[in-house]
């Protein structure tokens, strides 16, 4: 052998979604092959509009491809071969993540597939992405932000593993729509610019309009704003409404708003207003929520929790990212919000018989850091852990005091509740006692009741008798549980 050589060359491409754009490309014998050696090796193949297989590869002798027409196969495969790219280079510039599984293994992209195909889709068996070239063969589904979305699911797959059926199901497509928005705003194309539409350059359609969108869902006519019980029986691209309002909220707040040129205007459940924290620290939220804490069966609860453990791992617990995060869900009717101020809930005024062991912790919401407690007047035997709020001990004499229980924050803020605790025995008259804690709710918060996610809300369709939070329980004619 008197000389080898494989190397990685970057063509030019023309593509009908993505305009002019470089593209990688490996030369071969007769010229240059749709294939990129830097990106685990992912390649293009045209399916010749026909019966599946795996296609034939891209090649041409020389290093320029399409003419941005959809008559010409090549302007297609432009697209998609830049779609591949685009989403590697998202999932590694922004998460160190090596390809959708993270093992370095590039995925294949076919298209031309089948005879007036409307449809795009993402295959785990051939680790491979799939395009038709939708009505007439002349409108390609190949835009950046649908090879993002569909190559997204391969991510979800490869970590929560999302069901593809109820609630978990509408994570699982919001979560392409969300992570293929990113891939799109990251590659900042001057001929696709970043938006928060969904397949807005597809027309699928054919009226010009997006598939989905994400400051108000419902512009649809069919995805949902916000959560409401059965929302698991719908279907997924429509579910998936309401972590992608949730998901534009965190990133760009409420309210009207222009972005890139594009008119928006989020509505909010709760009618708070909210200030967005970013799209890249949004992103950076649900991707590691994704990763480290859902599950196949995450509904939309879970997907609050694993969010605000995200939130708290990468920014802290008494971040302004965290208490925007439990915003966001709020407005999108997923739980409560966390107060901006410090409060103690108030656990109920306390009656305890004579020598009954006592542990009675008063929870804190809102305030930044970890407070120091402090009580007043508390009954003899009993005792306050100044770190967490909790009241332990054996009551020994009977009588009644007025407890205060003050926690002071790092900062210097201070939040205090009062209530009566009465200790009896068998010769005592039963003490006047408001028995029940956080009675209106007003905390914005359940505790110290549990309840089901949504009960606790402040719903103005179905106003609290006072104040601004209520306890709604559901059923309107049917058997139902709160």
């Amino acid at each position: 052998v008197i000389r080898t050589f494989e190397g990685v060359q970057t063509g030019t491409g023309h593509g009908v979604h993505v305009g002019e754009v470089p593209i990688g490309t490996t030369p071969t014998d007769s010229g240059y092959q749709l294939k990129d050696g830097t990106r685990g090796g992912t390649y293009t193949t045209d399916m010749g509009n026909g019966a599946p297989s795996d296609g034939s590869p891209f090649a041409r002798p020389t290093d320029n491809w399409g003419d941005g027409l959809p008559s010409n196969r090549e302007s297609a495969a432009v697209d998609a071969h830049f779609g591949v790219a685009a989403t590697w280079d998202f999932y590694k510039n922004t998460f160190g993540r090596a390809g959708i599984r993270g093992d370095g293994v590039g995925a294949s992209s076919r298209v031309h597939y089948g005879n007036g195909y409307v449809n795009a889709f993402w295959d785990d068996d051939c680790f491979c992405m799939t395009f038709g070239d939708g009505d007439g063969n002349t409108h390609p589904l190949t835009s950046v932000d649908v090879a993002g979305h569909e190559m997204t699911h391969g991510v979800t797959a490869a970590t929560a593993n999302l069901n593809y059926s109820g609630e978990s199901g509408g994570l699982n497509e919001a979560t392409s729509d969300i992570l293929g928005t990113m891939v799109e705003f990251h590659a900042d194309l001057p001929a696709d610019t970043p938006d928060y539409l969904i397949g807005e350059k597809i027309d699928l359609h054919g009226d010009g309009a997006p598939l989905r969108f994400m400051d108000k869902p419902s512009k649809d006519g069919r995805s949902a704003d916000y959560w409401r019980r059965g929302l698991g029986g719908i279907d997924v691209h429509y579910s998936s409404g309401v972590a992608n309002h949730f998901f534009y909220l965190l990133s760009e707040g409420s309210g009207a708003k222009t972005v890139n040129g594009v008119a928006y205007d989020s509505p909010t459940y709760d009618h708070s207003t909210l200030t967005g924290i970013g799209r890249d620290k949004a992103a950076a939220i649900w991707y590691r929520a994704l990763t480290a804490y859902m599950t196949s069966t995450t509904n939309y609860a879970g997907a609050r929790t694993a969010t605000l453990h995200a939130a708290e791992d990468l920014y802290g617990a008494g971040s302004g990212e965290y208490t925007a995060v439990a915003a966001a869900w709020s407005a999108v009717n997923v739980g409560t919000a966390v107060p901006t101020a410090p409060s103690l809930t108030h656990p109920g005024d306390q009656v305890t018989a004579l020598g009954t062991a006592v542990d009675l912790l008063v929870p804190t919401a809102g305030g930044s850091g970890t407070p120091a407690y402090t009580a007043d007047h508390l009954p003899d035997g009993l005792a306050l852990d100044a770190a967490t709020g909790r009241i332990t001990g054996t009551p020994g004499t009977t009588g009644s005091t007025t407890v205060t229980v003050t926690a002071t924050f790092p900062s210097g803020a201070t939040a205090s509740t009062t209530f009566t605790w009465a200790v009896t025995d068998a010769n005592s008259p039963c003490p006047s006692a408001h028995l029940l804690g956080n009675a209106g709710f007003e905390s914005g918060a359940a505790q110290p009741w549990t309840a089901t996610p949504g009960t606790v809300d402040t719903d103005r369709g179905q106003a609290s008798h006072g104040g601004s939070w209520k306890a709604w329980l559901d059923g309107y004619g049917s058997g139902h549980t709160d």
